[in-house]
């Protein structure tokens, strides 16, 4: 028998954004639930972030302003960012900290003083960091999301863990609940709610070499375009340029080129002034680019460029980075001394559910916040700011959920789709195989930089990965989960496709090798959405002046 679950607010993700919202949402006494892939604070992107939040002014102490915050914001997003949410940003981030001391959060401090540094992008000092001293160099997202998480448990959330949302529940008012799939039962579980939020992060596990946990998988965008929301800077992906493959595999800080580090290719060249007038000061996007540059003309040794720290402070490494220093030389790396080999890494998913300043979409009840929303990065991501967004606008979600409950309560009969689950099939395909094949397609042909011959070759690959799709074989609840992750991975890749066609230029993270320049008849946003025939309509609108 399919279990049934009453809420006022169900929230899809258990990461930094979902717990805000949920914290939020509770106060307002309304019952939440929260659905979480795997274990709500344990899982998702924010458990392997650095735990950074890039953040206006801290009561007014290190010389910043909301201001100054949101114009670097919106020189980053190169013209296309949604400029109401980015000023709703850089505003309400100047309470973050009170916000998660309050619930149990502490903050890294040299002699009392907070710790803050200085990432690539961003004007002054503004990064603030979680105190991690408890937990290992590679969760530091821990101290970020298991004081909120005990303080939604004390507060009465219902939290749903290894349990995967599937599909949204709609009528003509909008929604009406969820369906999901429990993963070690296999039997599925109705909500029937007045809210959604969706807060289950993004979609750079979209690309084979990515540094995203394996339970993010695309899902917040496929669960929206279903449900009618629209969608919007789908071919706006961001790659990290210090990810580490070899001999360990972790993410190597972006501040260490604040402090002093610079990027030198196999020839010992120190080659970022060649692409940037910032130097090593250079955004995500073009030192990314740059490296991918170095490595294919054959500077690379061979797939990767080195980061040298010889230049930082001594002193500074060992105050400000002992772990990760500790962490270099048990593999045989001494970081004042030694190249670090590190390449691009698909990052973080820029583009997403189209919302307004109180984190609603066009559908009614439906929410989104995290790294599921688009529009406050434009084409591109400053460093810090996704933690910081989360917090955000997990908040506002929170408190929107609130007021939409009020003119929401009416308690539908939830009718439960019938095309929701695969048929058996016993078959020599596997869908595991062909999610590889899909990361694998998107990394070559559509990822950094893409070109129509690339796009077109990556549009037919997808398509038969589609077809095999409904040919492989479905045995048991593992290849049900995968049967929907790959759905969601296919739909966020035709997308991805579709808008990248269109969009003949060069802008922030988004590059074509046959457009490398800025065009200003596409500075603008692409959306997309689901028509009325099932087919996905793409529309452009400029922005504002």
């Amino acid at each position: 028998m399919t279990r049934v679950t009453d809420l006022d607010v169900l929230i899809v993700g258990g990461g930094l954004a979902g717990l805000s919202a949920a914290l939020l949402a509770r106060e307002k006494s309304l019952e939440v639930g929260l659905v979480c892939k795997s274990k709500a604070g344990k899982s998702g992107n924010t458990l392997i972030s650095a735990g950074v939040l890039s953040l206006a002014s801290y009561d007014g102490e290190y010389g910043d302003d909301p201001g100054l915050f949101e114009k670097d914001v919106l020189d980053s997003g190169a013209g296309i960012n949604n400029a109401e949410l980015v000023k709703v940003f850089a505003e309400e981030s100047c309470s973050v900290i009170s916000f998660l001391r309050e619930h149990g959060v502490n903050f890294k401090n040299i002699d009392g003083k907070l710790l803050v540094k200085h990432p690539p992008g961003h004007s002054i000092n503004r990064s603030f960091l979680a105190e991690y001293k408890s937990y290992s160099y590679f969760n530091r997202g821990l101290p970020l999301t298991l004081p909120l998480l005990e303080k939604a448990l004390e507060g009465g959330v219902k939290v749903f863990d290894e349990t995967t949302v599937i599909r949204l529940l709609t009528d003509e008012k909008g929604i009406v609940g969820a369906v999901a799939l429990d993963k070690n039962t296999g039997k599925k579980h109705l909500f029937r709610s007045n809210v959604v939020i969706l807060a289950a992060g993004g979609g750079a596990g979209l690309f084979e070499r990515h540094n995203n946990t394996s339970d993010v998988s695309c899902d917040s965008y496929k669960l929206a375009y279903e449900a009618g929301a629209v969608l919007r800077d789908m071919e706006m992906a961001q790659f990290h340029p210090s990810m580490m493959f070899e001999p360990i595999k972790m993410i190597i800080s972006n501040p260490l080129f604040g402090a002093g580090a610079v990027l030198k290719n196999i020839e010992g060249e120190e080659f970022m002034y060649r692409y940037s007038e910032k130097g090593n000061l250079a955004t995500r996007d073009v030192m990314s680019r740059a490296i991918k540059t170095e490595i294919d003309e054959g500077r690379g040794n061979p797939d990767y460029v080195l980061m040298d720290c010889s230049k930082i402070d001594p002193e500074v490494l060992d105050k400000k980075y002992e772990e990760l220093s500790l962490i270099l030389k048990r593999v045989g790396i001494d970081i004042k001394q030694d190249g670090l080999p590190i390449c691009h890494s698909a990052h973080f998913y820029i583009g997403g559910v189209d919302i307004d300043s109180h984190c609603k979409t066009c559908v009614e009840g439906l929410l989104a916040c995290g790294e599921a929303a688009g529009g406050l990065h434009g084409a591109n991501r400053l460093p810090g700011v996704a933690l910081a967004e989360a917090v955000v606008f997990g908040r506002i979600a929170g408190k929107t959920a609130a007021d939409v409950c009020r003119n929401r309560t009416n308690r539908v009969t939830l009718t439960e789709p019938e095309d929701i689950m695969p048929a058996s099939r016993s078959d020599d395909g596997s869908l595991q195989d062909l999610v590889k094949e899909l990361r694998s397609v998107m990394w070559e042909h559509a990822s950094i930089t893409r070109n129509e011959g690339s796009l077109r070759c990556a549009k037919k690959e997808v398509e038969r990965i589609a077809m095999q799709k409904d040919l492989a074989r479905v045995e048991n609840v593992r290849d049900i989960l995968c049967y929907h992750q790959l759905e969601s991975m296919i739909s966020e890749a035709r997308m991805l496709i579709e808008v990248s066609e269109k969009r003949k230029e060069s802008r922030g993270a988004f590059f074509r090798t046959d457009h490398p320049q800025k065009d200003e008849r596409f500075r603008g946003n692409f959306f997309v959405k689901k028509n009325a025939d099932g087919e996905m309509q793409c529309f452009f609108r400029k922005a504002k002046s």
